[in-house]
């Protein structure tokens, strides 16, 4: 976490930048001494309390930027401090407040703000939230202390029933880490949490990627694709095999066309990848690349906020329609990849790094003696898939 010391001021707060990876930016206040403000990936703007109390780092949040004002932060942090100076544990009172929450106003006040917002993308924030509104309205006004482990073994049977296992399963995972967090900031150790020993239902992996005589449609109806964007989406997820956010937020000067490799800095693992290019990749990336506009490959022409095209659900759907396909997702694309580099007898470790190289280091010296023994895997298996067009 980066530390700053600044003047406060409401311009200067509001003027903050977002972070460009996961890691919050800190600022400490010159003017009042332990007021500071984090600020996350996900734009929002907090400020909290810091001090060491008998030696223990405490960290007590105010309010958001925003909605409580400068001057009022700053009052509070001196309040703070007094009741730290008189030898009360500042986030005692905060503490107190734990004890008495229901899940809902713990949700809000406490674990959206200050472990979703903070440490969770954009895309997941809305997906968590999503979740507990969903699949918890029946715990919503319920004490914390009050719900018990044969509450969340039935909540956890019923949606694996009404839903699915994998839904059943995150709802779970979702409430076991509440608790922790709830636990860690000064909830009742002594009540525990419910969701401990419950066991988590099986989940059947997918399977689905494209068969050999599907490969043959699929590729007659992407020839008659009017949307070229989405044709090179469909060509590029094939021969790159990357998940789809990787695909949609690529680009232009992460990729190079000299090398033939694409490096992705922000991956679901949490980790930088690079991924060589496949002659027909190139090839698509070279014609792209003469009527780029800005940075991004996929560019969104309707103006999204992201910058880049978020989806492309309606041409997916109309692309199986013409090619007779069913039951077959954007991550079936990754997944065929993957099984068709296996049919041709490529091994793991040349596999796990052709989906994903998890490292970084020396990426011009290094790249072309460590990128050609997986570009040439990738390579036999396009020419693997392409058999079946060519037929």
């Amino acid at each position: 976490m980066t530390n700053n010391h600044i003047n406060f001021t409401e311009k200067t707060l509001a003027e903050l930048p977002i972070p460009t990876d996961k890691r919050p930016m800190t600022y400490y206040d010159n003017g009042q001494p332990g007021l500071c403000i984090i600020v996350t990936y996900g734009g929002t703007k907090t400020y909290y309390f810091y001090t060491k109390f008998l030696g223990v780092p405490k960290r007590v949040k105010i309010g958001r930027v925003g909605v409580t004002k400068l001057v009022e932060a700053r009052m509070k942090a001196r309040e703070l401090r007094t009741i730290a100076d008189h030898g009360t544990d500042p986030g005692q009172e905060r503490n107190e407040i734990l004890r008495d929450m229901t899940l809902k106003q713990f949700f809000d006040t406490q674990y959206y703000p200050r472990h979703v917002l903070v440490y969770t993308r954009p895309k997941s924030q809305v997906k968590v939230e999503s979740m507990f509104r969903n699949y918890l309205p029946e715990l919503h006004n319920r004490k914390m202390i009050s719900i018990t482990r044969a509450d969340l073994e039935r909540i956890h049977l019923e949606l694996s029933n009404r839903i699915s296992v994998y839904t059943a399963n995150r709802t779970l995972a979702l409430v076991k880490h509440m608790y922790n967090k709830a636990i860690e900031w000064g909830y009742p150790s002594h009540h525990g949490n419910p969701a401990v020993g419950i066991k988590m239902f099986k989940e059947q992996s997918r399977a689905r990627f494209l068969q050999p005589d599907e490969i043959t449609r699929f590729f007659a109806a992407l020839v008659e694709e009017p949307n070229d964007m989405f044709r090179n989406y469909v060509l590029l997820s094939l021969y790159i095999g990357q998940r789809r956010q990787n695909m949609l937020s690529m680009r232009w000067s992460n990729v190079d066309l000299t090398l033939g490799f694409v490096f992705f800095p922000d991956s679901k693992n949490g980790e930088p990848q690079r991924i060589p290019l496949i002659a027909q990749a190139v090839e698509i990336l070279k014609d792209m690349r003469t009527h780029a506009t800005d940075d991004w490959v996929f560019s969104s022409r309707a103006g999204s906020e992201s910058g880049h095209v978020e989806d492309f659900h309606r041409p997916w759907y109309a692309l199986l329609k013409r090619a007779n396909i069913e039951d077959l997702r954007f991550h079936d694309l990754r997944r065929t990849f993957a099984s068709y580099q296996a049919m041709n007898g490529c091994g793991d470790s040349i596999l796990g790094k052709a989906l994903g190289d998890k490292t970084m280091a020396a990426v011009r010296v290094y790249a072309r003696l460590m990128l050609d023994p997986i570009r040439d895997s990738i390579q036999r298996a396009a020419d693997k898939m392409l058999e079946f067009v060519d037929d």
